[in-house]
This record gives C-alpha cells, structure tokens and sequence, in this order.
C-alpha cells in the first residue's frame, strides 16, 4: 500500500447496516464500560454532569486515525479544556475494531490475514483515557474510521470528521460563544472556464449555538457586487443546511464571496467561519505562447497530461514523469514533488479555448504529499510573467470512482490571439473595419506575392457561421447576431485569427 495518505479520504467500513449518525442526532444509547486501566466509564454520566464529551473511534490500523492521533489535536483539548484545564470537557478514544488484540494498543505489531497490523503506540503520552471495546458500534453506528463525535450534554451530537483539523470548529462545539452561532461549514469550489460557465453552488451552513434558527441573512458578491437574501430555514443545534442563491452566469474572472450578515434578525458577530470565498478564473492568453508550470506528486510515473484545442487538436502532450525506486509504486525520484516550467507555442492555431487535461494512472489523483512538499497542480502565465490561474483544489484532489483505474481532472484556458495576424509570416499589414460592423466587414492586408487564402467567420467556441470565400477582402456579416466574433485567414500554412464585433 501507498505509504501517503489520501487527502480528505476515510476508510469505508460495514460494521452497521443502519446510517452513520449525522449532526444534529441525539446519542439514543450509554458507553458504560472499563477503560484500559481497569477505570470505570458511564458516558451519560459525563453529560449528566454538564461535561461535553469528545469521542474518538478508531482501529489500531488505520492510517487516516493514526495521522490524526499524531496531530495531538485531542491532546491539546484535553489539556485546555480538559479536567486539569476548564474542566469543561471528557474526551475518550476507542478502539472499535472487534480484530484488534489488546496489545496491539501498546506497539507496532504485525497482523495476520485475521488480525490487522498495529501503526505504533496508541498510549504514549495520551494524558485522556482509552478504550478497547467495539460492542458499541450499533448504539454508535459506525460506518466509518476514524469517527469523531462531540456529544453536548443534552446528547447532541456532531460528526467532527471534515473539521478534524479546525480548531476554531473544535472551539465552537465544545464551548458554545452565542445562543444562535451560524458558520458555514462548505467551501466555493474554485474552477476555470474558457467563454461563460455558471455558480449554482449551494453553501452549507451549520449551526453552533446552543438554540435552534429560524431565519438568516445572507450575502453572495461577484468581483465586489454584493446581493442580499433574507432565507426563511428552521435549522436545530448542530445540524446543517443549503443554502440557495439560484444560478449566476459568469463572463470574466470573479471572486466570489458568501457570508452570513445575521441571524434571526441580529447582525452575526464577524469571525473567520462567517465567510466562504473561491475565485473563478478565466486565464486569458493574448499572446502566441503560454507558460505552464506543472508540479508533481511523489508518484510522477502516474502522471500525464495534454493541452488540445477546441477542435481536439493537440497542442502539446505531455508522457508520464520519471519513477522513482523508493517504494513498489515508482515513488519519489528526480521528477517527484517537482516544478517544471513549459513555455507552449500557440501561433498559427485557430484557437479560442485550450483544455488541459491531467491523468493520473493509478486514479487518486496528485494526492501524495505533504507539508515538506510544494503542492501539486497547474499554475498558468502568460509571457510576460503574470500569473493567470493559481493552483486550485480540483488541480490534484480528483479521484476516481474504482479503485486502480485511471482518473482525470481539466482545466480550461480562453485564447484571444488578435496579434496573431501582426506576426504572421504571409501577413505584411491587416486591419479590419468597420469595427464594430453591422452588414459588411473589409479585410484590409496585404498578402505576400503568391500566397492563396480564404476567409470565414467563426464564433466564440470556434464554430464556423459564415460561407467560406476565397482571395477576396470583405465578408458580409449581417446575418450574424449581435456579439464577438473571429474572422479566420487561412492559408497552406496555417489559420489565423482577429477578433471583432458585429452590432
């Protein structure tokens, strides 16, 4: 097996038939039981007595468990908040796997087709108390490892899995700040787009207080033009909600921001959970060339990727990186966890929108690395140096659904080449008037001695809309509706693009 994790992946498990408890549930049964030291443990006690109890199931093999044991996020809990801290708090790991021998608690032991491998010592320096039981996996539904609850003492529970590493989340349902406390729970999925696309995302929000909602006042901005919406929803303690600001279409690079103004009529206190924001990028190349930067994962032998064009020509491909010999899987060598730069050339391309498809032939995407290494991804230039589209999420986290079989993610890159012409070999002079046009538009260039060309019109996505005329300098583009377009001269030695208008 791989020895990185997977980003935001969960072992699947089978151990109940019945759903996972979800936010907002209540605990329906009691955890009394002896820890590893002989101790007694009643949980409903715990709450009973006013304490919010963190519950931490895990198995002694789990690598997504064991990574979160090592953050010492619970550790830090126990010590703030904790009997020697607030005293606000009881926090409780279990070991739930019913394979798992006691001693596999203590090392690292090597299992049996029966019995699964221990990662280390689940003991060492863990001042909070553990256990090893798994007969309350049906009162507590396990379907998944490693499981996180925060349990309120009215036995409210929250599901902590995605907030795991969220110590502000952690802060709020431990030790509610407000009666009514909002946050959203989501983030914007940032993308990039060629000619228009859509946001119709719906943002989620959970609530943290210590009272159910009625109503919230939201706001949705686009590049800084904001749009409130007073939402009617009923949502109970710890349980989450969509929210819906219907379909927005999308022309130009925009920063997209979500943000909760108020709760039940009174204006959300400002913190950092109120806020969602994602930017869609619509990476414009002007030019006859483009600078992609492409970094690794420590599994380049896994990775490929191409650039086509609009009509599915290749524009550049790109094979798989070089193994490496650090693990039965090529791992690491010269090209993992790398930056390499690729200056394309574009010119002569009858071109509007490039699609750079990445593959990764094991199907978890770039997901192996960590935070020694650069993060992987596409980031985009154009020549002189500025950076159009940023590394995104969707750049490295794109899994597929089977396991071993290969997964894909693409991204997209509008092309407006009105330079193209100037730089054209055939080409000695071009101008295109009237521009903006209404009926007829004149060519005006001069062809180098010799040379046959033709000219069409073609749309924002490349589709041609006009006849096809030859050696002539004028086209008649009043059956066109209004909007941009690109007249086309080709030649034998290629097609060339210039943009205008039609009114």
């Amino acid at each position: 097996m791989k020895h990185f994790l997977l980003l935001l992946s969960f072992f699947i498990t089978t151990f109940s038939l019945e759903a996972q408890i979800v936010s907002g549930q209540k605990l329906t049964g009691n955890i009394k039981t002896k820890d590893i030291n002989d101790n007694d443990v009643d949980i409903y006690a715990d709450l009973a007595a006013g304490k919010t109890v963190i519950l931490d199931i895990f198995a002694t093999w789990c690598g997504p468990c064991w990574s979160f044991h090592n953050a010492g996020v619970l550790k830090e809990l126990h010590k703030t908040l904790g009997p020697d801290g607030a005293d606000k708090i009881r926090v409780y790991a279990i070991e739930a796997d019913s394979r798992t021998p006691f001693d596999h608690l203590f090392a690292q032991v090597a299992g049996t087709s029966a019995v699964p491998s221990s990662l280390g010592d689940w003991t060492k320096d863990v001042p909070y108390t553990i256990i090893n039981d798994h007969t309350f996996n049906d009162v507590l539904k396990i379907a998944f490892f490693p499981t996180l609850y925060v349990i309120r003492p009215d036995k409210t529970v929250m599901e902590m899995g995605s907030y795991r590493y969220n110590a502000a989340v952690w802060q709020k349902a431990l030790v509610p700040t407000a009666t009514k406390d909002l946050i959203l729970s989501s983030s914007i999925d940032s993308k990039s787009f060629c000619a228009t696309t859509t946001f119709a995302q719906k943002p989620t929000v959970i609530n943290m207080g210590t009272t159910p909602v009625a109503s919230m006042d939201m706001s949705l901005s686009l590049n800084g033009v904001e749009t409130l919406s007073s939402i009617t929803k009923a949502v109970g303690i710890f349980e989450e909600a969509e929210i819906s600001f219907g379909t927005k279409t999308i022309k130009e690079t925009t920063e997209i921001v979500v943000k909760i103004e108020g709760v039940d009529g009174v204006a959300d206190a400002e913190d950092d959970l109120g806020e969602i924001s994602g930017t869609f990028y619509r990476p414009l190349i002007r030019k006859d060339s483009l600078v992609v930067k492409f970094t690794t994962d420590f599994y380049p032998n896994e990775t490929s990727w191409a650039i086509r064009d609009n009509k599915n020509r290749i524009v550049h491909t790109q094979p798989k990186y070089k193994a490496g010999t650090e693990d039965q899987f090529g791992g690491g060598g010269v090209d993992a966890n790398k930056e390499f730069t690729y200056k394309l050339p574009t010119k002569n391309v009858d071109i509007n929108c490039l699609t750079l498809t990445v593959t990764d032939s094991y199907g978890d995407g770039l997901t192996a690395f960590n935070s020694t290494h650069p993060v992987p991804g596409v980031e985009i230039y154009n020549t002189a140096g500025e950076l159009l589209k940023p590394k995104i999420n969707t750049d490295y986290n794109f899994q597929s659904a089977a396991a071993n079989t290969a997964s894909t993610t693409r991204i997209f890159v509008a092309a407006d080449f009105t330079s193209s012409l100037e730089d054209a070999e055939f080409v000695e002079n071009l101008s295109v008037y009237p521009n903006p046009a209404t009926d007829i538009l004149n060519v005006n260039m001069v062809i180098k001695s010799g040379v046959e060309y033709q000219i069409f019109i073609s749309d924002v996505m490349g589709a041609r809309v006009s006849d096809v005329v030859k050696n002539t300098n004028f086209i008649n583009v009043a059956d066109l509706t209004s909007g941009m377009y690109f007249i086309n001269v080709q030649t034998k030695d290629g097609l060339y693009t210039h943009k205008f208008t039609k009114i």
